[in-house]
């Protein structure tokens, strides 16, 4: 099935009595049914055609998606490789269309502290206060962490700002002794490592 036929699918229990298809060919266009179903349901509202039972029913799908790979990430207790969190990251950013922030917590035997989401950024940049992340970091007494940002976009390539940032980030943890893992820039369908690549 084509995303505009899954999304005409997914429309028509929430629209019986009509015809969705120009709704769901309309619905995606400039984006993809994996940025328009990560949107929040207020803003789904907004949208034309767009009721309070298709915004639930749109935004309960990436919610139960979120839960089961929440399900499979909680059984996660070690990490040795960050590529293994790439899943994770994609369910929580990977698909959205504004530019968002999520990290992984390890201790020093690369077991998982804790995770968290970091978001509020445009299509183009997000912005990442160090200082939350590294009080996240020091509450959850990690001593290494894996970043991750999303590019709607679909680039892998990290951007100058994002270069500056890893750089930063690092000499920053390198102080309080809480290492940079590594930093994965996530698209829907791709993935690239700053330690893999050479850039960190």
């Amino acid at each position: 099935m084509s995303q505009a036929e899954i999304l005409e699918l997914l429309l028509f229990y929430a629209l019986p009595r009509g015809d969705v298809r120009p709704l769901s060919r309309q619905l995606l266009e400039g984006t993809s049914l994996g940025g328009l179903l990560s949107r929040e349901p207020a803003e789904l509202l907004r949208l034309p055609g767009i009721g309070p039972h298709a915004a639930s029913l749109l935004a309960l799908v990436v919610r139960i998606h979120r839960e089961l790979q929440g399900e499979r990430e909680n059984l996660r207790e070690i990490c040795l490789d960050p590529d293994e969190l790439v899943p994770w990251f994609r369910s929580e950013i990977g698909l959205c269309e504004a530019e968002s922030f999520a990290v992984v917590y390890l201790d020093q035997g690369r077991r998982v502290l804790g995770r968290e989401v970091f978001e509020g950024g445009s299509r183009t940049r997000t912005v990442l206060y160090p200082r939350k992340l590294f009080e996240s970091a020091l509450r959850t007494k990690a001593t290494g962490m894996v970043l991750a940002h999303n590019h709607p976009g679909g680039s892998c390539l990290p951007s100058p700002l994002d270069r500056e940032l890893t750089k930063r980030l690092q000499q920053l943890g390198s102080s309080l002794e809480i290492a940079l893992v590594d930093h994965l820039i996530i698209t829907r369908e791709s993935h690239s490592s700053f330690l893999k690549s050479g850039w960190l």
